[in-house]
């Protein structure tokens, strides 16, 4: 009898429980619903293809240290001697890219700096590769072996400018068995089709790559042949570019020993001024919806006009596609690509990709003007269409001293084709060189 009391006792309190229950599990179960539409409306909001940033670079708190004191009684080459350098780098741009890092700025007879003072341990010095070889666009010989990439089957890639009528034209070395572009992404396993006005076109699926991949592969195997390779004395960083998997982007920290060896016994005090600069390939891919117009003179209903798209706000990366403008003519459809490179200060410099090797102060190379502001077309695609090849002038767009330039690129359409027009998009990648630097001045004084 007790037992039924108390469970009725029981049941009475759980029954005036159970509201307040049943509304603390309501507000836990909108809480839940409300913080994950936040987190993922957050990621559907995140916008990884704007602004005008890429590689940045900084120095870490005290590393350097504006001063630093050098032990006269420690032993030489002590460690307690070694001023502490470390460089934050991290992509903020859209791009993948893989870079090296170079130091400058130290007198090389007091201060030694692991892999850049010969006799210290770890140096090996630059190496470049000089071999001769045709070019598929000229029987012409020419004098420098810009890649040796490993695509397989035994297969190595090497790539150089050639200059053909004052113009700069990229070139394949036929004895590796690149023979022309669609060789080139044959070998990094693309499809490639015969079109028909004659050219050979690349598959969209390049189009489902990240940013810059494939201009990465190509610049790694670059920078082997320069002895900027993984695993060389040289600080080398691999960094995937901002996207829905890594909406930060890539970090690393880069440290460079520096000793010093022998400081005169007279200099009590002087003054370093560190320079550090990166070297890296870069890429923009700008994307839009294009009218497409085959009878642009016909005067059927029509559900869009050619005209200019402005695209504002950048695309994740230093050069911005700022417009394309589309002349419309029977059969035909002209874009006349604009570009502009936001360049942040005098220490940003823009490079043609295939003479970034000239980025390395220490390079002993002459930086000419046709080595400066020159951006190539990757590719660019009308929906899974690859025009690149009719990109002119040479798929390469010379920047004035604004950072302006432009290109042109035209579709031509078969007979027949529907006079209606429609939208479709037009994806662009551009490819080039980059090189930041950062300075720090070190006081250095004797203790």
């Amino acid at each position: 009898m007790a037992s039924n009391m108390k469970r009725e006792s029981l049941g009475k309190k759980f029954s005036k429980l159970f509201p307040k229950i049943l509304l603390i599990m309501s507000a836990l179960a909108v809480l839940t619903v409300v913080s994950g539409c936040s987190q993922y409306g957050s990621q559907a909001n995140q916008k990884y293809y704007t602004g005008y940033n890429s590689v940045e670079m900084s120095f870490l708190t005290d590393s350097p240290p504006t001063t630093f004191y050098y032990d006269s009684q420690a032993a030489e080459g002590s460690a307690v001697n070694t001023i502490p350098i470390s460089v934050q780098v991290q992509n903020l741009g859209a791009a993948d890219t893989y870079g090296a890092l170079f130091i400058q700025g130290f007198d090389p007879n007091i201060v030694a700096v692991q892999g850049y003072t010969q006799g210290y341990p770890g140096y090996t010095g630059a190496v470049m590769g000089t071999s001769i070889f045709s070019g598929w666009l000229s029987g012409q010989s020419y004098g420098i072996n810009l890649l040796g990439l490993d695509v397989g089957g035994g297969r190595t890639l090497n790539l150089g400018m050639q200059n053909i009528g004052g113009n700069q034209m990229l070139s394949f070395s036929s004895f590796s068995g690149i023979t022309d572009r669609a060789s080139l992404f044959s070998a990094m396993g693309f499809t490639v089709t015969r079109r028909s006005d004659g050219l050979v076109g690349v598959s969209a699926q390049v189009l489902q790559q990240h940013v810059g991949s494939v201009l990465k592969t190509i610049v790694m195997g670059m920078f082997n042949t320069y002895g900027w390779g993984i695993g060389t004395w040289l600080k080398t960083v691999d960094l995937e570019g901002r996207n829905p998997d890594n909406p930060m982007g890539s970090l690393d920290v880069v440290e460079f020993p520096a000793t010093i060896i022998n400081l005169p016994p007279s200099l009590e005090q002087f003054t370093q001024r560190i320079m550090i600069t990166s070297c890296f390939p870069y890429a923009t891919h700008a994307s839009t919806m294009v009218c497409i117009d085959p009878q642009p003179y016909s005067n059927v209903q029509k559900v869009c006009t050619p005209g200019t798209v402005s695209l504002g706000g950048g695309q994740g990366a230093p050069v911005a596609v700022t417009s394309i403008e589309q002349r419309a003519s029977r059969g035909k459809t002209a874009f006349t690509i604009h570009i502009h490179h936001n360049k942040k200060d005098l220490y940003d410099q823009l490079y043609d990709v295939f003479s970034l090797y000239k980025c390395n102060p220490a390079s002993g190379q002459t930086v000419k003007v046709n080595d400066m502001n020159i951006v190539h077309v990757g590719y660019v695609y009308l929906s899974d269409q690859d025009i690149t090849m009719n990109c002119v002038p040479d798929q390469v767009i010379r920047l004035d001293d604004s950072g302006d330039g432009q290109i042109t690129c035209s579709v031509a359409f078969p007979p027949g084709m529907a006079s209606s027009a429609y939208q479709a998009p037009l994806a662009i990648e551009l490819w080039y060189g980059y090189s930041k630097s950062i300075y720090r001045d070190v006081i250095i004084k004797k203790i």
